[in-house]
């Protein structure tokens, strides 16, 4: 991480404690401790992690495929590479074919298909809200990883065009904060290049 904020805090958990109540609070999203607690393991883990190589779709008929013990290890896992990956690289998702919308997609559905898998609480539960407020987990890890002020013309371009693509209501937000005004989001006018 290079925020210096980091530097002052004890662990990289506690520095992702921190920003992580602060992006729920600013995106006004309601969270259970669990939930949090979450998001902030999650975080803290991939800043060393790597990222798998294969379609998450074929990983996830994967999982469909596998033992139950394995099964619920492939499920967390493609939950939670897609929630990074749609929260901390949407921009580069954007560029390509597959963009946040496919990842917000197989990311709910794994944490989805837990939540069903798990018969108690606190799982049960936890994998339950990471799946229904999925898009806006994504805006709250988007929070966390574009902390710092856009500095050029073209990364407010960036904004605007990511914006265009996902109706992002974090995204207009900060448009507006940078003193563009957005007009309300209408899915299906765009169309990709990817066809």
């Amino acid at each position: 991480m290079s925020d210096p904020g980091l530097l002052h805090h004890h662990s990289v958990s506690e520095y992702f404690h921190e920003v992580v109540s602060e992006a729920l609070r600013a995106q006004g999203v309601e969270a259970s401790a669990h939930a949090e607690f979450y998001l902030v393991n999650l975080l803290s883990e991939y800043s060393h992690a790597t990222l798998p190589d294969e379609p998450l779709s074929i990983l996830l008929l994967r999982a469909d495929e596998s033992e139950p013990h394995e099964r619920l290890r492939r499920l967390r896992e493609i939950g939670d590479h897609s929630l990074y990956l749609s929260g901390f690289f949407a921009e580069s998702l954007e560029r390509r074919c597959i963009d946040v919308d496919y990842y917000i997609s197989i990311g709910g559905t794994a944490y989805g298909r837990l939540a069903r898998s798990y018969t108690t609480p606190p799982w049960s539960d936890t994998y339950r809200e990471l799946s229904a407020k999925f898009a806006q987990l994504v805006d709250v890890l988007s929070e966390v990883a574009l902390r710092t002020p856009l500095r050029t013309n073209s990364d407010l371009l960036q904004l605007y065009e990511r914006y265009l693509r996902t109706g992002s209501s974090w995204t207009a937000r900060r448009l507006r904060r940078h003193g563009l005004g957005v007009v309300p989001f209408s899915r299906g006018g765009g169309g990709s290049a990817c066809a």
